[in-house]
């Protein structure tokens, strides 16, 4: 992901109309699936945990639900149009909101999360819940060519973008919820596993290739049930391609997982508990949003693959010292990150209502 905004932003134009760049546009392309599919599957560890705490309304539930908040606020805050609360007052222009409005792939998150608990707590049976998850995916998947080509203009300015990327939305629901939806399900027939992960994980590869192929082959074998079809924009196939991508590469960690003490696992594990942390701060330097310094500023899409590479680096090996003492001070003492945390937040607030 850091590799992916690195590039995209910095990438020198000339070099984005060449061979290289479009190969490596198809494999960073498949990071926000790959992300989304990790957070389902997370959905899926923790419900299969505290199912009973989920639909029983407990503790566990609401501070969930609390959590989903503040991920939404952290969302739409990093696309303010003015760090300064006085000067969004008087903002009254609508086309200078379109900005804030935009659904990136933590809003995608958020939205289909909360769905998926409320789709729980409804239900209230695991196994229903499973079962409609997976209509509810495939829904989303087929509908999504449809829903795609349809006009939303006369919606609210902050709900257009949920439903199109004719509104500046890179994360549409349709079809990037579905890999969320998919990820859930996948968590909760690997859970079911349990000592036999290892056939499992073969018969799940085996599937996720077979996937790849029939899409393919779907795609170049008439006839085509949607109008204005485009392979890669919201169509079946290319979801179901790189959803085999995923699941593939999800065997392949898996079976990297098993070797003993693996170099790279601790590394691996660090950036996943503390994604959100990594997720922002690197957004901040890349992009800067409303904030003065950035590597956008400070660059502009001027460098070579060399540079973009050397700055990647160092902003991965900076995001990992990060994540790495944060989350030494979250575990040495609990009460004193909480501390940190919300001193870190009044002060942003404070900022924001001063400015």
């Amino acid at each position: 992901m850091i590799e992916t905004h690195v590039v995209n932003a910095l990438l020198g134009a000339s070099l984005k109309d060449e061979t290289p760049f479009k190969v490596l546009t198809f494999v960073n392309g498949l990071v926000a699936p790959s992300f989304l599919f990790c957070a389902g599957f997370g959905l899926a560890i923790s419900l299969r945990r505290r199912w009973a705490q989920f639909v029983g309304f407990e503790k566990t539930l609401w501070r969930y639900l609390f959590r989903l908040a503040f991920i939404m606020v952290v969302a739409y805050s990093l696309h303010l149009p003015f760090f300064s609360l006085q000067r969004l007052r008087g903002l009254t222009d609508e086309s200078q909101w379109i900005p804030f409005f935009q659904v990136d792939i933590l809003q995608v998150i958020v939205v289909t999360l909360l769905f998926l608990i409320l789709l729980a707590c409804a239900v209230r049976k695991e196994n229903v819940f499973r079962a409609a998850a997976l209509l509810a995916a495939l829904a989303v998947v087929f509908l999504s060519p449809i829903v795609n080509g349809m006009d939303f203009s006369s919606l609210p300015i902050w709900l257009r973008p949920y439903l199109s990327a004719q509104y500046r939305s890179q994360f549409p629901i349709f079809p990037w919820s579905a890999f969320l939806i998919m990820g859930t399900v996948v968590g909760f027939h690997f859970m079911d596993a349990s000592a036999r992960q290892a056939i499992w994980m073969k018969r799940f590869a085996c599937a996720a290739a077979a996937g790849i192929g029939v899409s393919l082959l779907a795609e170049v074998v008439p006839p085509n049930l949607y109008p204005n079809h485009d392979f890669w924009r919201a169509s079946p196939e290319f979801f179901f391609v790189r959803l085999g991508i995923i699941g593939l590469s999800l065997a392949g960690l898996w079976y990297y997982d098993q070797r003993k003490r693996p170099p790279a696992s601790s590394l691996i594990t660090l950036f996943g508990q503390e994604s959100l942390l990594v997720y922002v701060l690197h957004l901040l330097v890349v992009y800067g949003y409303t904030y003065e310094w950035s590597f956008v500023r400070m660059f502009g899409p001027t460098l070579n693959y060399l540079e973009c590479l050397g700055l990647f680096a160092a902003l991965t090996i900076s995001m990992y010292i990060v994540a790495y003492v944060w989350h030494r001070l979250k575990g040495w003492n609990m009460r004193a990150a909480q501390a940190v945390e919300v001193a870190a937040l009044g002060s942003i607030v404070a900022a924001f209502i001063l400015k």
